[in-house]
């Protein structure tokens, strides 16, 4: 799922060398949600089903909740977790705002892997990275499906220690069957 790509950056004047990242892809999601909000609503003007005030503010919003569907589920396709040497990257090029997410190892202090009595496998789980600025009382949070690799590497790199039920877990094999919440802090 992860691939190790070679990245560069462009300084002022000269080429950066390039620096080794591991590139997590994004989540892929049912999109049958917002496509039939949104077919739904076009349906409805073009067999004519629009013709009192009701009808119509109805249609136009399946449209735009099937928008608001299909975009949600464009953000978190194209949502990318880079793992480098300096930090975590969070990168989303889709969204309107805070495009880019830069963390340094030493400010993420703590990671959740959620597992629901219902999930079967790990896909279905979820990970939750903890990030704060120092000095700063807000504290950064990003969701995303479980990946083994990724966790492990975030444990790794920042430097987190097993906290409770996470104390000798392995993350290829989670313990499935009942909610737990597995954290890993600094």
């Amino acid at each position: 799922m992860a691939e190790a790509t070679e990245i560069s950056t462009v300084g002022t004047e000269q080429m950066a060398p390039a620096r080794r990242a591991i590139v997590f892809g994004g989540e892929t999601r049912n999109m049958v949600m917002g496509i039939t909000m949104l077919g739904g609503g076009v349906a409805a003007f073009i067999a004519g089903l629009t013709d009192t005030f009701f009808a119509e503010a109805t249609a136009w919003t399946f449209i735009a909740w099937g928008a608001l569907f299909l975009y949600g589920d464009l953000l978190l396709a194209t949502r990318r977790f880079i793992v480098t040497d300096e930090g975590l990257e969070i990168s989303i090029p889709f969204r309107f705002w805070n495009r880019h997410k830069a963390w340094e190892w030493k400010n993420i202090y703590r990671m959740d892997v959620i597992i629901d009595r219902r999930n079967t496998h790990p896909k279905d789980c979820q990970i939750q990275v903890y990030h704060q600025y120092p000095g700063e009382i807000a504290i950064d949070r990003e969701d995303r499906d479980f990946d083994s690799e990724l966790a492990a590497l975030i444990i790794e790199r920042a430097g987190l220690k097993p906290d409770g039920d996470a104390v000798g877990v392995d993350l290829s094999n989670l313990p499935f069957g009942k909610s737990t919440v597995l954290t890993w802090k600094r």
